[in-house]
């Protein structure tokens, strides 16, 4: 009869035990969505912090030195970034400047810059990667 007590008891801890796991399982499995999410989250946030340093000009009747500041925000993103292909940007429009990783053209930017007329207005548009959603090219025309 002492022996049939402790079986019980054993098998009741045991039952116990596998209750407690299966409870942490669903627990942790539950909290993993939520931290999926909030990975998924930050990164979309990075990519608006990204493509602000060139989105904040978007406009029709933008000046020339805010192109010029633009200008150099891209000059600045390509050198920074040379080593990693999603994030080089590239410059459409009234002059068109192709910067692929390898053959970074930041003295054709630079002098492109230069040209740019402070008193006159500029349309700014930008493009954006349909993969990486981050900003792959910037139109600038002159109105």
């Amino acid at each position: 009869m002492e022996n049939a007590s402790k079986a019980l008891i054993i098998a009741g801890a045991i039952l116990i035990s596998i209750l407690l796991i299966g409870v942490g399982m669903m627990v942790y499995s539950g909290a993993q969505g939520g931290i999926d999410q909030a990975i998924a989250q930050m990164s979309s946030t990075e990519k608006d912090m990204y493509n602000q340093n060139f989105t904040r000009y978007i406009g029709t009747k933008v000046t020339g030195s805010n192109v010029r500041a633009l200008i150099g925000n891209i000059i600045s993103n390509n050198n920074t970034n040379q080593d990693i292909d999603g994030k080089i940007v590239s410059i459409k429009g009234d002059k068109t400047i192709s910067a692929a990783s390898g053959a970074l053209n930041s003295n054709e930017m630079s002098k492109y810059r230069t040209e740019i007329n402070t008193g006159a207005t500029y349309t700014v548009n930008v493009e954006y990667n349909d993969a990486t959603g981050l900003v792959e090219a910037v139109e600038i025309t002159k109105n």
